[in-house]
């Protein structure tokens, strides 16, 4: 018998990905699902745990964030233009302390855990901090958040991301891949766009990036001016020889010929013929509910659209400069809000399986063989429907997670006042 057999009882499991079960059992051995079954086996030579009263899931996969901006909390104001806010957001972040960093990245990380994540996409910038995400327990996607605007700086820039990804590559068994993420259309050039691509199916890893994410990066692309072209002369990091593609940001990435899977971040504003551009280029999508009502932005992305095209999406958190919190609860039930033509169980779907598939990382769900990343919820009466208990509005933390067979039990806080 391994040491690490372990059982859970529970009232129903949702496997969003085949057959669900009903007052039964899951048996994890070393990190993955063994079986999952209706009804339990009358004897057990292992460790046992009554959630007999609970629901479980797949645990949450917040699919965009950027947790070493933690520090930047309550620094960064809302403006009125996005390039302001940009720059507020490059000034509070150079002055931000190495310790602040590091410090706020592992409590966030924490909201992130007690509110059901168990797998994570980021953002980062800073190699350095690969010593303190291998700390955390999440499987995660790492992106090297990559600028530059310069044409004749490309090769250098994409030299040094291909040099840190032959310093960390991801062994088997890893709970952290690294990958690539060209910042955005305004702040890449074309020469870096393409030997990021070139880099990224050369090593088979994952790539994002932010994508039409205002209407001034849509005005930046097709006529060449406005707010974006301000911001690069005044940082000093326009390129005078570069032209204007005419195009939208989805166009003018496939015209590049770097649309190819990517992991598209927000897509707030798209032509009438991205969605079909989007799906022909087996791109994937998250969704940030947060982020983009923190901005107060009047339009955000299709999300149904995308799903009827066969698109996956996830949801992510964004960071703590454009968000309040990183709870993901807090996520799915902003997510309700914005999108009313979607169903619980269908925003259920994107937290889970849509940002797993978004991401690239292994299929989560329960089924054996799976990795046993899983999140439990108390029933609280029995004609509840499962849908809903992550929805309640004064819940702020699961009451258990799992991740690779590590079992988590979320202390839940009431304050009582006098």
């Amino acid at each position: 018998m391994s040491d690490s057999l372990t059982r859970i009882l529970f009232q129903k499991l949702v496997t969003m990905s085949g057959e669900d079960y009903e007052k039964g059992e899951l048996v994890v051995d070393q990190g993955r699902i063994v079986e999952a079954r209706s009804g339990t086996h009358g004897s057990f030579e292992g460790i046992t745990h009554d959630w007999s009263d609970c629901l479980i899931l797949p645990g949450f996969v917040n699919a965009h964030c950027h947790l070493s901006l933690s520090g930047l909390h309550g620094k960064v104001a809302r403006q009125e233009r996005f390039v302001d806010w940009i720059e507020s957001v490059v000034t509070e972040n150079a002055a931000l302390s190495w310790r602040d960093r590091v410090d706020a990245l592992h409590r966030e990380a924490q909201t992130l855990i007690e509110s059901g994540v168990t797998a994570l996409g980021d953002y980062f910038s800073h190699p350095e901090l690969l010593v303190e995400y291998q700390a955390l327990p999440f499987r995660q996607v790492l992106f090297l958040e990559t600028l530059g605007f310069q044409s004749a700086l490309a090769g250098e820039k994409a030299r040094s991301v291909e040099e840190l990804l032959q310093e960390h590559p991801a062994g088997t068994g890893s709970s952290i891949r690294l990958a690539v993420a060209p910042h955005a259309p305004y702040s890449v050039s074309p020469a870096l766009f393409r030997d990021l691509k070139k880099l990224t199916d050369k090593r088979g890893c994952r790539y994002s990036c932010h994508v039409a994410e205002v209407e001034e990066e849509t005005r930046f692309l097709s006529q060449g001016d406005g707010d974006f072209l301000e911001l690069l002369k005044k940082r000093k990091a326009y390129d005078s020889s570069w032209k204007s593609p005419g195009l939208g940001p989805v166009r003018y990435l496939e015209q590049l010929g770097v649309l190819r899977d990517m992991v598209a971040i927000h897509l707030n504003y798209l032509e009438k013929q991205d969605l079909a551009r989007l799906a022909e280029n087996n791109a994937s999508a998250v969704f940030c509910p947060g982020s983009t009502r923190w901005f107060g932005r009047k339009t955000w992305r299709p999300v149904k659209d995308l799903l009827d095209r066969g698109i996956s999406v996830g949801l992510g958190t964004d960071s703590l400069a454009s968000n309040d919190s990183l709870n993901f609860l807090d996520e799915i039930r902003l997510s309700e809000e914005m999108l009313p033509e979607l169903h619980r169980s269908d925003i259920l779907w994107l937290a889970t399986v849509g940002g797993s598939q978004a991401l690239g990382i292994e299929k989560l769900g329960l089924e054996p063989g799976q990795p046993a990343d899983l999140i439990g919820f108390r029933f609280s009466k029995s004609e509840e429907d499962w849908w809903d208990l992550p929805f309640g509005l004064d819940r702020q933390q699961v009451d258990f997670s799992m991740i690779s067979g590590v079992l988590r039990i979320i202390l839940q806080i009431t304050l009582i006042v006098f």
